[in-house]
C-alpha cells in the first residue's frame, strides 16, 4: 500500500542504503579529515559535490571516488557528445558510462547531476556533426537527447540540458546576445545547431529532455554570469523568455570558475543576483566550483603560499555561505574536487581570463600551468590526498551556519500532505498552538502560517530536532509514549505530538535516511524499527485504492511514498 511511484523502475533496481547505514555513522575512508564529513554537515534537499570524472570513467573503485563517496550527497556524471558516446554516427549511442556511473551514485546515496546533452561549443569538435546537412540537425540532436536522458530516466536529479550559450567578450551574438559560433573573424566557426535551427534549438532540447525523464530539474548552465552584469542579463531573460513559450525550466546552473588572481569575487553582486533569478521563480545551482590558489609553471616545486591558500579557503567559503544563505539555491558543486584531477592542473592549453573593468587588460594563462584550485591536496596516487585550508573553511560554514527553516511535505499526494502542528481555539476565541500534527494543503492562505514552517535544528551525523516556528515553549515534534497502566513503563507509541525540548530524549531525535530523488525517510530515535513518520490513509475509494488522510503516525519503515518527506527550504 502507498507504494511510491516517484522512484523510477531505474532507480527502484539498485541497491537502496540500509535503515542502519543511514542511522549509524559511517568512520570516513579518509585519514586526517577532522571533524563531520561535508555531506554530514549540510542542510536536508542540498547538495554537495563534484564531478565524477570524464564520461567514460574507467574504474568506479578510485581513491578520489572514495572520497566522494564519504564526502558528498551528490555528484555530476559528465557526458557529452564528443567524449565518448557517439563518435560514429553508424553506430548507437553508448549510454554504457552515463548509466554505470549514475547507478554507482545511487547505490551510494548520491543525488546526480549530469552534463549535459546540448553543448555547442564541444560539439564543433565532432567531425560528422559539423558535416551535418543542415535539416538533419534537428533529428541528430533529439536523437541523442531523448537516448541519454532516457537512458537514466529516474536516476537523474537535475541535467544539464543546454550549456555555455550566451555570448561573452568578443564572442559574435545575435540580437538577444546568444552566441552562434566559437571564436571571430577568420576563426569563426559557426555553432552547427543554431545554423540549422536557430535559437529554437534550446527550447526543443528541454522538451526532448522532459519527455525522456519527466522527473528530472531542467536547467541552462553558464559562466561568468554569477554576478549582475551584462551576460547575466541577458541570461535571466532568456530564461524567462523561453518559460513563457511553455518550455520546461526549472532553474538556471552558475558554473563559478573564479580563476582570476587579481580580485575575489563581488560577493554582494551574487547574492543580488540569485536573488533575482530566485524572484522570478527559477531555482539555482553552483555547478562547477573552483577557485584558483597560483597561477605556477612549475607544480612540484612552488605549491601556493600560505597567504594564496588563505585567499582560496576565503571565496570557497564565502561562496559556500551564498548558497546556504538562499532558499533557491540547491547545491554546491565543484569541478574538480581534488587538485591532481582537476581541469586545471598542468593544463595543455590556453586561458584567458577576461578583464570587464575599465583600463586593465586581459590576462592569458599559458598551457602547463597548474593552478591547485580545488579544495583538497592530490587525487593522483602520487600526492596524498588531504584536506586544505579551503575544505576546514567550507566544514566550518557548514557546521556554524543558522538553523534552517523548510516547509516539509510527504510524497504522497504532496499538495495536501505538508507537516502543520494542530491549533485550537482558547477561552478568547483565538487559536493557539496545539499538541497535535497532521498533514494539511499548502495553498495562499496556509503558506502564511506559522503552524506549516519547521526548524531543523542539528544534533549529530544526519539527526536533528524538528522544531515548529508556532510556538509557546512545547515546539518540538515528539515520539509519544504507549497507553500504559504500568506509571513505570514506558513503551514508545504509534503517534506524535508537540512537547518541550529535552535533549536527553531520543524520542525528539530523527534521522534522516535518503529514500531517492531529494527525499527522506524521518526515523525516530526511540524504537527505530517501528519509528518511520508515515501519512495515514483514511479509509479506500471506490476502486480500491487508499486515499491519503490528515493523521501523520508512525509505522516500520517501508517503500512507502507516505513515508518519504521532503524539505523546502525557505530561509535562515
Amino acid at each position: 500500500m502507498f507504494t511510491s511511484k516517484s522512484l523510477s523502475s531505474f532507480a527502484s533496481c539498485l541497491v537502496l542504503f540500509s535503515l542502519s547505514a543511514g542511522i549509524h555513522r559511517q568512520t570516513s575512508a579518509q585519514d586526517g579529515f577532522p571533524g563531520d564529513r561535508l555531506k554530514e554537515l549540510a542542510p536536508p534537499n542540498f547538495a554537495i559535490g563534484g564531478v565524477m570524472g570524464g564520461y567514460d570513467t574507467e574504474s568506479l573503485n578510485t581513491p578520489v571516488l572514495d572520497l566522494a563517496r564519504s564526502e558528498f550527497n551528490a555528484v555530476t556524471a559528465k557526458a557529452f557528445m564528443p567524449f565518448g558516446p557517439w563518435t560514429d554516427p553508424n553506430q548507437p549511442i553508448d549510454t554504457s558510462g552515463l548509466t554505470q556511473n549514475v547507478a554507482w551514485a545511487v547505490q551510494n546515496g548520491m543525488q546526480v547531476h549530469a552534463h549535459v546533452l546540448v553543448y555547442p561549443t564541444e560539439n564543433v569538435r565532432l567531425p560528422w556533426f559539423q558535416n551535418l546537412p543542415n535539416e538533419e540537425v534537428e533529428q541528430v540532436l533529439q536523437q541523442y537527447t531523448s537516448t541519454m536522458a532516457g537512458s537514466v530516466s529516474g536516476g537523474v536529479w537535475v541535467w544539464d540540458v543546454v550549456n555555455e550559450v550566451i555570448g561573452d567578450n568578443g564572442d559574435v551574438m545575435d540580437a538577444d546576445g546568444l552566441r552562434i559560433g566559437l571564436g571571430a573573424g577568420e576563426n569563426f566557426v559557426p555553432y552547427k545547431e543554431y545554423a540549422a535551427m536557430g535559437p529554437d534549438y534550446i527550447s526543443k532540447a528541454f522538451q526532448w529532455a522532459h519527455e525522456a525523464d519527466p522527473n528530472a530539474l531542467l536547467i541552462l548552465n553558464e559562466y561568468s554570469a554569477e554576478t549582475v552584469n551584462d551576460k547575466s542579463d541577458r541570461l535571466l531573460a532568456l530564461c524567462k523568455r523561453l518559460r513563457d513559450q511553455g518550455v520546461p525550466i526549472d532553474g538556471v546552473g552558475f558554473q563559478n570558475h573564479w580563476l582570476d588572481l587579481r580580485y575575489e569575487p563581488n560577493y554582494d553582486s551574487i547574492r543580488e543576483n540569485f536573488q533575482r533569478f530566485a524572484n522570478e521563480g527559477f531555482q539555482v545551482f553552483i555547478t562547477e566550483c573552483d577557485v584558483a590558489a597560483v597561477h605556477t609553471q612549475d607544480p612540484a616545486g612552488n605549491p601556493p603560499s600560505q597567504e594564496q591558500l588563505q585567499r582560496q579557503a576565503r571565496v570557497f567559503s564565502n561562496l559556500l555561505q551564498i548558497a546556504l544563505e538562499q532558499p533557491a539555491c540547491k547545491s554546491f558543486l565543484m569541478w574538480d574536487y581534488t587538485d591532481e584531477t582537476s581541469w586545471l592542473q598542468d593544463t595543455d592549453f590556453t586561458l584567458t581570463l577576461a578583464d570587464r573593468r575599465p583600463g586593465y587588460s586581459d590576462t592569458v594563462v599559458p598551457p602547463g600551468t597548474s593552478m591547485f584550485a580545488t579544495p583538497i591536496a592530490g587525487g593522483d596516487g602520487v600526492v596524498p590526498i588531504s584536506p586544505k585550508l579551503a575544505y576546514l573553511e567550507m566544514q566550518a560554514a557548514l557546521l556554524n551556519r543558522p538553523f534552517d527553516t523548510y516547509r516539509v511535505t510527504s510524497g504522497w499526494d504532496w499538495q495536501t500532505s505538508y507537516l502543520a502542528r494542530f491549533g485550537q481555539p482558547n477561552s478568547e476565541g483565538q487559536f493557539v498552538p496545539g499538541t497535535g500534527v497532521y498533514a494539511e494543503r499548502l495553498d495562499d492562505q496556509s503558506e502564511t502560517w506559522s503552524s506549516l514552517k519547521w526548524e531543523l535544528e542539528r544534533i549529530d551525523a544526519s539527526a536533528y530536532r524538528i522544531r515548529n516556528l508556532w510556538g509557546d515553549g512545547a515546539d518540538y515534534l515528539t515520539r509519544q509514549a504507549a497507553p500504559s497502566d504500568d506509571p513505570d513503563q514506558i513503551l514508545p507509541g504509534g503517534t506524535v505530538g508537540m512537547q518541550t525540548p529535552n535533549e536527553a530524549w531520543t524520542s525528539q531525535q530523527w534521522f534522516f535516511i535518503p529514500a531517492g530523488n531529494g527525499g527522506f525517510r524521518l526515523v525516530n530515535g526511540w524504537a527505530p524499527e517501528d519509528g518511520a513518520l508515515t501519512r495515514e490513509a483514511q479509509g479506500q475509494n471506490s476502486d480500491g485504492d487508499y486515499v491519503p488522510g490528515p493523521e501523520v503516525r508512525l509505522h516500520p519503515p517501508e517503500d512507502w511514498s507516505s513515508q518519504v518527506w521532503y524539505f523546502n527550504r525557505i530561509g535562515q
